[in-house]
């Protein structure tokens, strides 16, 4: 969800971003992003950057996600503010909210970013939600992720009452290989997701195995195999853009 288009050069050891910024990523006035220190900004890419901290962020599907939905739903789309939270690598616990683990805080900084955008007149519209390749890694944190995500969710529209809270998630296609792991239990992850589909109101899903991809050749990925490129993530913001559009214009 951070997006890593276009980090595929190495410099001094580490990861970099190539720089590269196609038409549809482009910066524009009408579109801003909750920057780190919750200012709106014009959005600019890596839209994430300073928010994944310990990645190297590039091309995602915030942007491109941005423009198609200002281009498909014309002036009732106004100002999109696009509110970047994703963290790389990490496993649904995290995100959970635990008040009684003072070091469990991607939940609450989640949800003062979410109330920090709507202070000046902003309305959050919906959460896309792309995570779970490393909890595929395991077989224990896969058997817990339909209780866990559904519990994610259920405490953010409680908490953010009474804004009505849309959630679109992304399926996932691969586990997270870079994580040390028992057996990947990919399938259990995916069933997780339809089945948060079917048990929670307003819950849409879209499946990633249906991007450009190819998974012999590895088409449409980076070069790590692990993450989209710059195409596959564009494809994907315009995908998000047009379900939201089907399923919730009707409420702009």
């Amino acid at each position: 969800m951070a997006g890593r288009g276009g980090v595929e050069k190495i410099q001094n050891g580490k990861l970099v971003w190539d720089g590269k910024v196609p038409l549809e990523c482009q910066s524009d006035p009408s579109i801003l992003r909750l920057n780190p220190e919750r200012q709106w900004e014009i959005a600019h890419e890596p839209l994430h950057l300073g928010i994944d901290i310990s990645h190297t962020p590039g091309i995602g599907p915030g942007i491109p996600f941005a423009h198609q939905f200002k281009e498909k739903a014309g002036q009732k789309a106004g100002i999109v503010g696009l509110v970047p939270c994703a963290r790389g690598g990490t496993l649904i616990e995290q995100w959970i909210k635990n008040p009684s683990n003072p070091s469990a805080t991607f939940y609450q900084n989640f949800i003062e970013r979410i109330k920090t955008s709507e202070k000046e007149g902003g309305v959050v519209r919906a959460l896309f939600w792309y995570q779970g390749e490393s909890d595929a890694a395991m077989n224990d944190t896969a058997q817990r992720y339909k209780d866990n995500l559904k519990k994610f969710i259920t405490d953010i529209r409680n908490d953010i009452k009474p804004r009505f809270l849309p959630v679109i998630i992304v399926k996932i296609s691969l586990y997270d290989f870079f994580m040390k792991h028992d057996t990947h239990n990919l399938p259990a992850v995916r069933a997780a997701e339809d089945a948060v589909q079917k048990e929670l109101p307003d819950i849409i899903t879209i499946d990633s195995r249906e991007l450009p991809v190819n998974f012999t050749t590895f088409e449409g990925f980076s070069w790590d195999h692990g993450h989209f490129n710059t195409e596959t993530e564009i494809v994907l913001g315009k995908w998000l853009a047009d379900t939201y559009l089907t399923h919730y214009g009707h409420v702009l």
